[in-house]
């Protein structure tokens, strides 16, 4: 066992044949002493960042919740977080929770430390979040971003689920979105991004020119490009097949959805209907495969009840829909 896993560990960026590693080197009585010092060395190469003390010991009392709970309910976890190292966790594990976050350079001097916010919508709503640097991201429903309260010489950003970004123009700091194993790269530009755990990634350019680089394996260094694009233009990544397919797109699409529109080109209702749950947070249930299949055009806003929304796709659909125990059913 060597420092560098044990620190993937604690940043939870280990891949699951690693963890299991971690886990069965942790429950040994010569892990103590290892892992204390990473710890320790952890501690002491933090620079001293201006952090909120009152915020900071409300985050102390959610990771000790959280340790808690988690000792609650599974003997595993005991072992893993005894509870002489409680102080060390929190060393390390607290500013991690609060936002801090490492941009690392080639060398250890150039490292960057700055205190990282998140923003999180649930399912029915949305936001408009303005960056530090002036960027506007527009974040759907059921979506998140983390991203640091300073940007320092690269910005970068993480994201699960939708959003579409106005990047602000800066030719010596590039931009750059992670979403899993893909990372979009701009230095000012405007563009859509569609990354919901276990479905394909789908990154959509209204304007300026957008790169997207994908893991070539667990490290970052070593990235693989999958597509560069310009306006009006589509890739959609699927990890599992490991397959990049180009496709257009409508700028008009994607500045409709920036505005609280949702379009629908010829896609099959089962698809539709699984965007309509994220954005009302409502349950809905096809009552046949073939209603399913049914293709979909239409454009309607986010303004719009789900019930007028579904008015007008039964008419032009000619399948019928009623409300019964909080869940819509569509059927013949």
């Amino acid at each position: 066992m060597n420092k560098v896993l044990l620190k993937k560990y604690l940043n939870n960026t280990c891949s699951d044949q690693e963890l299991e590693q971690v886990k069965q080197f942790l429950q040994q009585p010569e892990s103590a002493g290892l892992f204390r010092e990473v710890l320790d060395e952890a501690w002491q190469e933090m620079e001293d960042p201006e952090l909120d003390l009152q915020a900071m010991a409300s985050y102390r009392q959610q990771l000790m919740q959280s340790f808690q709970n988690e000792t609650e309910s599974s003997q595993e976890t005991t072992r893993l977080w005894p509870k002489r190292w409680f102080k060390y966790a929190a060393i390390l594990l607290l500013p991690l929770m609060f936002g801090i976050y490492q941009f690392s350079k080639s060398s250890k001097e150039d490292s960057v430390k700055v205190a990282l916010l998140e923003a999180y919508n649930p399912k029915g709503q949305r936001s408009k979040v303005t960056l530090s640097d002036g960027t506007i991201v527009y974040l759907g429903s059921n979506s998140k971003i983390r991203y640091p309260k300073t940007f320092a010489n690269i910005r970068e950003m993480e994201l699960v689920g939708e959003a579409f970004f106005q990047v602000k123009r800066d030719t010596s700091r590039p931009f750059i979105i992670h979403t899993n194993k893909i990372q979009t790269k701009v230095l000012g530009t405007s563009f859509k991004i569609e990354a919901f755990k276990g479905s394909p990634i789908e990154v959509s350019v209204a304007t300026g020119k957008v790169r997207v680089d994908r893991q070539a394996n667990n490290s970052n260094k070593h990235l693989t490009s999958v597509a560069v694009l310009t306006p009006g233009h589509l890739v959609n990544w699927d990890e599992k097949s490991e397959k990049a397919t180009l496709n257009e797109v409508s700028t008009r699409e994607l500045e409709l959805w920036k505005d609280g529109n949702l379009t629908f080109n010829n896609q099959r209702l089962g698809d539709v209907v699984a965007v309509l749950e994220r954005c009302y947070n409502v349950n809905i249930k096809i009552l046949s495969n073939d209603l399913s299949n049914y293709r979909i055009n239409t454009t309607c806003s986010l303004n719009e009840s789900i019930d007028k929304i579904m008015s007008v796709m039964g008419k032009a659909g000619r399948f019928k829909y009623k409300l019964e125990r909080n869940q819509i059913i569509i059927s013949n």
